[in-house]
């Protein structure tokens, strides 16, 4: 009998990699991914007698220390630029550049510990939703007061807020099946720091042109070593 988990990323890793192979856009290639994600999921939700506590204007993770690829980061700028007004981005960025200067001064460790609203959450509301990065898709929890605690004491790493394990573990598999075929397919597959790769997205024109390269998309945002 086949592992579900192993089965999801395998999946995700043939139909990605055919989707991410020379010269096919990686962010069309993303977007479809993304699209398989929110199916598999939307199903094992539906089948899961446990449910998440997650709804609309729950925004506590929004703090959250938060990583994503070059995939992910371009996508998103792009998504920002075709549907974003001049004004709106300009305020978002002024917000990216006030949680750089505050990432930049705190060790990784002092981060994860330290909330952060993230520049993109407007109204408790993700302006960028329909290209969050799997880092954001993947969390959810069954335990919406465990979450306000966690984020009025941040350093408390025993708070558990809970989450659905099948669900986690099939949002994990498919997210390594996409990052797998990214890799395979030589695209650039560091992990950064979400803020600081965003201000370079939109500072340096020449990220899109490494990342098409297979180079390292962002030289001055900071680098996740896992």
């Amino acid at each position: 009998m086949t592992d579900p988990f192993q089965a999801a990323a395998l999946d995700e890793y043939q139909k990605a990699t055919a989707q991410l192979e020379p010269r096919k856009d990686p962010a069309a290639a993303l977007q479809k991914s993304y699209t398989r994600y929110d199916t598999l999921i939307a199903r094992a939700m539906e089948a899961s007698p446990i449910k998440p506590a997650c709804k609309a204007g729950c925004a506590f993770c929004c703090h959250y220390k938060v990583e994503a690829r070059a995939h992910e980061i371009l996508l998103i700028k792009d998504y920002m630029s075709k549907t974003w007004s001049e004004d709106k981005i300009t305020a978002v960025l002024a917000d990216l550049e006030a949680n750089a200067a505050i990432i930049r001064a705190l060790s990784p460790e002092q981060h994860l510990v330290t909330n952060i609203k993230c520049a993109l959450l407007q109204n408790n509301q993700c302006s960028i939703y329909p290209v969050r990065p799997f880092r954001c898709r993947n969390f959810h929890s069954t335990d919406a007061n465990a979450c306000e605690q966690s984020h009025g004491d941040p350093g408390n790493m025993d708070i558990a807020t809970g989450m659905i394990e099948d669900i986690a573990m099939l949002a994990d598999a498919h997210t390594q099946g996409f990052e797998a075929a990214a890799e395979h397919t030589g695209r650039d597959n560091r992990v950064y720091d979400f803020s600081t790769a965003l201000l370079e997205a939109f500072s340096d024109k020449s990220a899109t042109k490494r990342h098409q390269r297979g180079k390292k998309t962002f030289q001055q945002a900071i680098e996740v070593i896992l």
